[in-house]
C-alpha cells in the first residue's frame, strides 16, 4: 500500500515563495500564531434534502482532528473545526461566508458541498483572503474565482466528457440518453454530454430534467426516455434522487444499461434501491483496490463511527482537511503562505486519488469504474481512464 502523508512534492522555488508569503500579504492572520488552536470552518448542508452529504463531511473531519490532536496537535497546537450549515442553498452559504470573514481567526475553508452553494461563498474568501478547499464542487468557473479557491473534483466538463467517451465506446452504443438535475452541475453536464455525443458521432435522443430534493415523480420523464430507446442513459443525480429516480424506471419497464456519476457511490444507495441498482456502472476518481495507508485508517474509523462504508464524499472531505493539516505544518498560520502551498502541491497521493493542482486551483485524476454486482460497489480491474496532459 501506498503511504502518502508528507511526501507532497513542492518545488525549492515555491518553498522560497511561501517563505515570503509568511512575511505578509492581504491573507495574513497573525492571531493564528499568537492562539494555541488553528481554526478551521467547514461548510455544507447538516440538514435538509442534502444533509448526508454535510454529515459525511462532519464525520471525517471530525476523525481526523482527533486523530490529529490526540497526537499532539500541529507544532504543538490543537485543531479546531467549526460546522456551518448552509442547507444546500446558496443564500445561506453566503450568509455562512461573511459571517467566516467577520470572525477572522480561520485560516481555511472546507466545502460547500454543491458547486453553486461553493460558488456563493468563493467570491467573499478570495476577497477576505481565506483558502477555500471544496471536497466536490465541480464547476468549470468555481477555482477561477481566484488563487485562494481549490477543489478535489475534477472540472465537470473534463470530466463528464470522459466519462461519455467511456461509455459511448465500452457499450458500443449509437445512442445516448441523460437525465440530470436542474442546477449548475446538471447543466453542465448536459452540455458536455451533447458535445461529446455529437463528437463522436452519436446520437442524443433524449436530455430529461428535474428539481433535485423536489421531484418525486420521474414517470414523465421515465417514460420520455424509454420512448427514445437509448442504448445507454447517464444518471447526473445525487444520491437522494436517484434513490426514487431508480425504482422508477424498473417499475415503468425502462430496461436499459445505466452509468452514473460517483454520486450514487453510497452505500445508502444500495440499501435503499437494492436489486434495482444492480448493473449500474459507477465512474470514480480513486481506486477502492490500491490505496494509501491514510484511505486504510478513513476506511475503518468512519465504518466504526457511522456504520458506513466510505465514498467520495469521505475521501475528499479527507483529503481537504489533511492538505491544511500539511500546510499549517509547513507554513503556519498565515493564510497567503497557506494558499501559496496549495498551489505548489503536485503528486497528492490522497484518499480521493492521486492529483495535482493546476494554475487554477483545480485537479486532474484518473477514473475508475465501478459496478453494482451483488449489492456491492466492484471495482472493474481492467477499466482505468488516464487524466490527460
Amino acid at each position: 500500500m501506498k503511504k502518502h502523508w508528507g511526501k507532497k512534492i513542492v518545488c525549492l522555488a515555491m518553498t522560497l515563495a511561501l517563505m515570503g508569503g509568511v512575511l505578509g500579504g492581504c491573507g495574513k492572520d497573525s492571531s493564528q500564531e499568537e492562539s494555541d488552536t488553528y481554526r478551521i470552518a467547514m461548510v455544507g448542508p447538516l440538514t435538509g434534502a442534502g444533509a448526508q452529504y454535510g454529515q459525511a463531511y462532519q464525520a471525517t473531519l471530525e476523525i481526523l482532528r482527533d486523530k490529529v490532536n490526540e497526537e499532539g496537535g500541529i507544532d504543538g497546537k490543537q485543531l479546531e473545526i467549526d460546522f456551518f450549515d448552509d442547507k444546500q442553498d446558496p443564500k445561506e452559504t453566503l450568509n455562512v461566508a461573511n459571517k467566516i470573514v467577520a470572525d477572522g481567526g480561520y485560516v481555511g475553508v472546507i466545502g460547500s458541498q454543491t458547486s453553486s452553494c461553493s460558488m456563493s461563498a468563493a467570491p467573499v474568501l478570495e476577497k477576505a483572503g481565506i483558502p477555500m478547499i471544496s471536497p466536490q464542487a465541480s464547476h468549470a468557473d468555481f477555482t477561477k474565482t481566484g488563487d485562494y479557491i481549490f477543489s478535489l473534483q475534477m472540472p465537470n466538463a473534463y470530466e463528464q466528457r470522459k466519462q461519455v467517451e467511456w461509455m459511448i465506446d465500452f457499450f458500443d452504443a449509437e445512442k445516448i440518453a441523460i437525465i440530470y438535475s436542474n442546477d449548475d452541475w446538471g447543466a453542465q453536464c448536459v452540455a458536455a454530454t451533447t458535445a461529446t455525443a455529437e463528437a463522436q458521432g452519436v446520437e442524443l435522443v433524449a436530455a430529461e430534467t428535474f428539481i433535485p430534493g423536489q421531484t418525486k415523480d420521474f414517470s414523465t420523464i421515465v417514460t420520455k426516455v424509454k420512448e427514445a430507446d437509448p442504448d445507454v442513459i447517464y444518471l447526473a443525480v445525487l444520491y437522494t434522487d436517484g434513490c426514487l429516480l431508480v425504482p422508477q424506471m424498473k417499475q415503468l419497464g425502462l430496461d436499459c444499461q445505466l452509468v452514473s456519476a460517483n454520486t450514487l457511490y453510497k452505500q445508502e444507495f444500495i440499501d435503499v434501491v437494492g436489486e434495482d441498482a444492480e448493473g449500474i456502472y459507477i465512474p470514480n476518481p480513486f481506486s477502492t483496490v490500491d490505496y494509501t495507508e491514510d484511505y486504510e485508517f478513513i476506511q475503518k474509523a468512519y465504518n466504526e463511527k457511522t456504520g458506513n462504508t466510505i465514498d467520495p464524499y469521505v475521501t475528499c472531505s479527507y483529503d481537504a482537511l489533511s492538505l491544511f493539516i500539511d500546510a499549517l505544518t509547513e507554513v503556519g498560520g498565515d493564510r497567503e503562505a497557506i494558499k501559496d502551498y496549495l498551489m505548489g502541491v503536485k503528486n497528492y497521493e490522497g484518499c480521493s486519488g492521486t492529483f495535482t493542482f493546476d494554475e487554477d486551483g483545480g485537479t486532474m485524476k484518473a477514473i475508475y469504474m465501478l459496478h453494482i454486482e451483488n449489492g456491492q460497489f466492484v471495482e472493474q480491474p481492467d477499466i482505468v481512464i488516464e487524466p490527460e496532459e
